[in-house]
């Protein structure tokens, strides 16, 4: 029996318009990550800030070379990757993307609209920190003032995983809200990163 290739994306689909700008905002924000982990480590944040990413801070130093091609793909809302792309798939960078503390670093680094589109694509992520929210605030993208709150989202059938970083350590990523599942392929040319093909997993 043969395994069949999966289809292709038409031509006139929807996905084309995100997926082409895609590989290009993957890699500005793996630059972004590397800057970021310098300015850390030069303690160019605020105090608070710098606590917190002492916890949450992947230690990898993160290459920005990129190869002549690689893959990013979307399946059951789960995003993977292949090659040096691989942080944008680990939890810990995804829930810092989604840090509203470091909104000012990525708009900067990135630019709001790449910033934005990648908000978007970038499956929502949390760093699972134990410490009490001030009275009157909520935990962004949720809703809840703590952690035990949890199931009460999940009961009205929001989808999450729990994912180990390190030592008493979770980072929570929800269920991606793109739906389908794809897979988009890209190449260097000309110092350029274009989509070569996307495909229906």
């Amino acid at each position: 029996m043969s395994l069949t290739s999966p289809p292709r994306l038409p031509d006139d689909h929807p996905g084309w318009k995100d997926l082409r700008p895609f590989g290009y905002e993957c890699s500005r924000w793996l630059t972004a990550m590397g800057m970021l982990q310098t300015r850390w480590r030069k303690g160019r944040f605020s105090e608070t800030l710098t606590t917190f990413l002492a916890d949450w801070m992947p230690q990898e130093t993160v290459s920005s070379e990129f190869p002549e091609s690689f893959e990013i793909a979307l399946e059951d809302g789960i995003l993977t990757a292949s090659g040096p792309f691989l942080p944008v798939t680990q939890p810990a960078w995804q829930a810092l993307l989604h840090l509203p503390a470091l909104h000012d670093f990525w708009t900067a680094e990135l630019r709001a609209s790449h910033y934005g589109h990648l908000l978007q694509m970038i499956p929502q992520a949390w760093c699972m920190d134990p410490t009490p929210l001030p009275p009157g605030t909520v935990i962004a993208g949720l809703g809840i003032t703590r952690w035990a709150e949890l199931p009460r989202l999940t009961e009205s059938g929001r989808q999450f995983t729990q994912h180990p970083v390190g030592e008493n350590k979770v980072v929570l990523v929800a269920a991606s809200a793109i739906t389908g599942s794809w897979r988009a392929r890209y190449t260097q040319r000309d110092g350029q990163i274009v989509l070569q093909d996307a495909f229906l997993l």
